[in-house]
């Protein structure tokens, strides 16, 4: 890489050079590094990658661009919410794109050592899921099963843990081949339609339940 670095490159192409590399060593060593041990880990100046990056947190925003951002796609949103399909094809397409995304070796392993080391790009990525998607997954089963979705603080709270978790678990599968180095299967699509039909059949019969978790929740009229 370090021979690489020096070659003639316009300003772009060496910046996502840099890039690509700090990506690397960002998923390998953790967040817990400085700029100088990553210009010495590249071959080059600290100062020439202030030429790019104007500071630490610059480059990791540029990181959560390039390796977040990049991948979400403002359209799953509009999935989700597309009633001429039934709520479990939407999530199976939904998840089939999502986990297409997210199950990559440097996607799972910055994301964790951002969770430990420090949590800005976490919580930057947490905070799309939070605040639009899962409450519209919670909001869609809910219509379909043909009941009120609960509002308040603490329905919310239970809302975003309900389908947390269910969620959550096709994160699990990348932490699984990626930070444990467990083998999983390579069709994920049966994995993928199995837990949506569980997931909304379960949810869907408990929804008019609830109010016993919240026993002082407001149901929207």
């Amino acid at each position: 890489m370090a021979k690489a670095a020096r070659k003639y490159l316009d300003a772009a192409d060496r910046e996502q050079q840099i890039l690509e590399f700090a990506i690397d060593f960002v998923a390998q060593r953790g967040l817990r590094f400085t700029t100088r041990e990553l210009a010495d880990a590249l071959g080059v100046s600290q100062p020439l990658l202030y030429r790019y990056f104007k500071n630490r947190d610059d480059l990791l925003q540029k990181i959560y661009d390039e390796v977040y951002l990049k991948r979400w796609d403002p359209g799953w949103n509009d999935l989700l919410a597309d009633r001429s399909l039934s709520i479990r094809e939407r999530l199976v397409r939904y998840l089939k794109a999502y986990t297409a995304a997210i199950l990559d070796e440097r996607w799972i392993r910055i994301f964790i050592a951002s969770a430990l080391e420090d949590p800005q790009i976490t919580q930057k990525y947490l905070g799309l899921l939070h605040e639009t998607t899962f409450p519209l997954i919670f909001a869609e089963i809910a219509a379909e099963a043909g009941v009120e979705v609960p509002t308040g603080p603490r329905a919310d709270e239970l809302v975003l843990e309900i389908v947390w978790g269910f969620h959550s678990s096709f994160f699990y599968m990348g932490v699984r081949k990626y930070v444990y180095r467990n083998k999983i299967p390579d069709d994920l699509d049966p994995i993928i339609r199995a837990r949506v039909e569980v997931f909304v059949t379960g949810l869907a019969a408990s929804m008019a339940d609830l109010g016993q978790f919240l026993p002082a929740m407001e149901v929207a009229q």
